[in-house]
This record gives C-alpha cells, structure tokens and sequence, in this order.
C-alpha cells in the first residue's frame, strides 16, 4: 500500500506521533496519525473537522492535541 502522507509530528510527551494517509486529505479537514505507545503497540485516531473549522486549523495539529488527551486516559490522567 502506497501512502502520499507520511509525516512525523511533534512527539506526545516522548512518544512518537506520525500523520499519515494514503491521500493527503487534510485539506478537507481529515488527518489520521498513528501514536507509539510501545516498541509493538500504536494507537490510531482518525479526525475529520467539521465544516465550519476547515481551513481554521491544520487536521493534524487537532489531532495532535486529542493524541494528548488519549495518551493521559491510558496513563489513568483522564
């Protein structure tokens, strides 16, 4: 599988975080980004913004920040 979007992010407090894409969609207001959460493990989260917010803010940094929320639930943060 070929992927047109492929981008490291800046890392969630030390773990790694790359968007990704077989197309780049984040001019739609889409982005997906995979979070390392271990040596075999990753945590998937796929945004799509909603209409109004296209265009306000790049996808991938939105999902950045739910990146950071997630990873604090699993920590037990909430």
């Amino acid at each position: 599988m070929t992927y047109e979007l492929v981008e490291p992010l800046a890392p969630v407090d030390g773990y790694p975080l790359t968007a990704y894409g077989r197309k780049d969609e984040r001019s739609t207001g889409k982005c997906a980004v995979a979070l390392g959460t271990s040596d075999t493990e990753t945590v998937g989260i796929a945004l799509e913004q909603s209409e109004t917010n296209i265009g306000k803010k790049d996808p991938c940094d939105v999902a950045r920040e739910a990146a950071i929320r997630v990873l604090a639930t699993i920590r037990g943060g909430n």
